[in-house]
């Protein structure tokens, strides 16, 4: 089955929709955009551009995907944010592309959970099975190992590490790399234990 798309959506040429791809109304997809099988943009999401999603995603309201890093070395180029299947992206979230400076992509993991208002910066990676709940962010090059989960509010500085099922306590502030296993807590986050 074709693609379905709205007719207040507007599509680039360049685009790929994949089969069974929905794209809601009011949405914008930009040039150099992939969509893969089954992927569902519910109403005005936006990616701007050089973004690959895998399949079955869904992305909510408002959320920005493939956004200009917000890093003073980027000077246009082609740099990528690649997501794969089965994720599901909340109401204005927002995920960056890479900087030819640091990976020249951001990598989003499978079945990850991105609650609304969060913000994955240029650069990082995602693991599989991360859960980044309200309003969580990411700085850029920041390193996120599978089945991690970020609390509400919770801030990750850059080029930090989050190792694999970690946990990162709401409000928390992580200026320091977190082992696998570890739970993050307090308001200048240290290890409070294991998860």
């Amino acid at each position: 089955m074709t693609a379905k798309v709205h007719p207040t959506a507007v599509v680039d040429k360049s685009a790929e929709l994949g089969a069974n791809v929905d794209v809601g109304p009011g949405c914008v997809i930009g040039p150099n955009v992939k969509l893969g099988e089954g992927t569902r943009l519910t109403a005005h999401v936006f990616i701007e551009s050089h973004t690959e999603l895998g399949k079955n995603n869904t992305v909510f309201p408002f959320a920005v995907l493939g956004g200009t890093p917000q890093d003073l070395s980027y000077k246009g180029e082609p740099t990528k944010l690649v997501i794969g299947d089965n994720n599901v992206i909340r109401e204005h979230a927002s995920l960056h592309r890479g900087t030819v400076r640091g990976r020249s992509v951001t990598r989003i993991g499978n079945d990850c959970l991105i609650m609304g208002n969060c913000h994955v910066a240029h650069d990082c990676i995602i693991g599989n099975n991360v859960i980044m709940a309200q309003t969580a962010t990411i700085g850029g090059h920041v390193q996120v190992g599978d089945f991690a989960f970020l609390g509400g509010l919770a801030g990750v500085h850059q080029h930090g590490r989050v190792g694999r099922y970690a946990f990162v306590g709401a409000s928390a502030a992580m200026r320091t790399d977190l082992i696998p296993f570890g739970s993050a807590i307090g308001k200048h986050a240290h290890l409070g234990g294991v998860n």
